[in-house]
């Protein structure tokens, strides 16, 4: 089963990746294709978990399987490019993804959700005696500083406000439109051949990276929290940080699915590709 994991677990996480947004698009696939990956996303996400535990894994593998159709329709409503869509697409997919966590660690129906909010992740647990727990992701952190750190970097306050993630404009320096790091989003204030249009033209580039987004939110509930909450049962010290912070350990798995794929060949590209143009 360790060796399965070893495999699997790099192509369950890849969904989840944020790269930049480059002239030359990836092909578009079909809802009904987008559909069933994210449900066998989950699925398997879910039955794996179990199945490592040494628990029985078909039911899992169910819910696993109706919360990833869930983290499928929360992105599909991203795609639209309204601010309440981005919004609401972004946080009702937050909740399919932590089903699918529910599903794998053999919790209750939506006993806990992670819900991303900026830089902050709120934990909602319903049998903690503490059952709203925010904590600073450190990873969106990190990027957040980096990117408001580069030379004529600003922070954009209405396509953040939008979007409820950090969203910043920086100068044009490549053929790249956008970027999205960790759930922090970067929007080129130049389109290759000349002037970028106000919000209203970006919102086909905003969809596309808070699809990104969602994605990295699916790796961070489904792998990377999990990850973290096994090894802080093991000390305190970990308890402690685990308290108020979020860190991703799924994380070097996503960036190393990059190295390897090829842009326009990867399918968590052509997620963001097709359902930022159904907004169009």
């Amino acid at each position: 089963m360790r060796r399965c994991l070893v495999v699997v677990l790099p192509l369950m996480l890849v969904s989840s990746d944020a790269m930049a947004q480059v002239t030359d698009a990836p092909q578009r696939v079909s809802n009904a294709t987008m559909l069933v990956v994210n449900a066998a996303l989950g699925g398997f996400t879910a039955g794996l978990w179990r199945a490592a535990a040494g628990k029985p894994s078909w039911t899992a593998f169910g819910r696993g399987a109706a919360a990833g159709t869930v983290v499928f329709a929360g992105k599909r409503i991203i795609g639209e490019a309204t601010s309440p869509a981005w919004w609401f697409g972004r946080q009702l997919a937050a909740v399919g993804s932590s089903e699918v966590a529910n599903a794998a660690q053999g919790k209750p129906f939506l006993q806990t959700a992670v819900l991303p909010l900026g830089p902050l992740r709120i934990h909602i647990d319903r049998s903690a005696r503490r059952k709203v727990s925010p904590r600073l992701d450190l990873a969106s952190s990190i990027a957040t500083i980096a990117v408001a750190s580069q030379d004529g970097s600003r922070f954009a306050i209405r396509e953040s406000v939008s979007t409820g993630a950090i969203v910043f404009l920086v100068p044009e320096t490549s053929n790249e439109v956008g970027r999205s790091s960790a759930g922090v989003v970067t929007i080129s204030e130049l389109a290759p051949d000349g002037k970028f249009p106000p919000l209203e033209g970006k919102r086909s580039v905003l969809s596309h990276e808070i699809v990104h987004a969602s994605q990295y939110d699916f790796g961070f509930s489904a792998w990377g929290d999990a990850m973290q909450s096994a090894l802080a049962k093991r000390n305190s010290w970990g308890r402690r940080i685990s308290s108020f912070v979020d860190i991703n350990l799924a994380l070097p798995i996503q960036l190393g699915a990059n190295g390897i794929i090829d842009y326009e060949d990867r399918p968590w590209e052509r997620e963001a590709v097709s359902l930022a143009a159904n907004g169009r």
